[in-house]
């Protein structure tokens, strides 16, 4: 993974989403179910976009577009438990005419959980074919 142990990089552009773990995201042992994390990071994308003036329901309503996730790598170093409050900081790393990469880390308190790195691309609605991204969304990834 490219994110150094969990190091946001300097001039990033970072959100802090906010999650309470729900007893239904884990398991018996109340650890939270590894698939669970992408929700949370799905959460934390779109908060990151509407901070930035891009309202992703009328990205696809109005505009006809999605950013499918087109690959996620996400390394888990600690579980979440059941009534965790986590602090999700995300960030567009990477974002081209190709895709653009949110990564993100996961805290409890201070404490790195996880590291995850997703790439998305852009289709059109509804026939779901590639094309270009956006202007502006790839402008978001440059320190304002």
């Amino acid at each position: 993974m490219r994110i150094a142990e969990g190091l946001i990089p300097e001039g990033a552009i970072v959100t802090s989403h906010r999650v309470r773990v729900g007893y239904v995201d884990t398991d018996r042992a109340q650890v939270v179910h590894h698939g669970t994390y992408l929700r949370y990071l799905e959460a934390a994308r779109v908060e990151y976009l509407r901070e930035r003036g891009v309202d992703y329901k009328r990205f696809e309503t109005d505009r006809m577009l999605a950013l499918p996730v087109v690959e996620a790598n996400v390394r888990y170093k600690l579980p979440a438990l059941f009534d965790d409050e986590l602090e999700i900081k995300t960030w567009l790393a990477v974002a081209n005419r190709a895709k653009a990469r949110f990564d993100s880390v996961i805290l409890r308190g201070g404490e790195l959980l996880t590291l995850a790195e997703i790439t998305l691309a852009c289709i059109r609605w509804p026939e779901g074919k590639i094309c270009s991204m956006p202007d502006y969304v790839i402008a978001l990834a440059k320190p304002a």
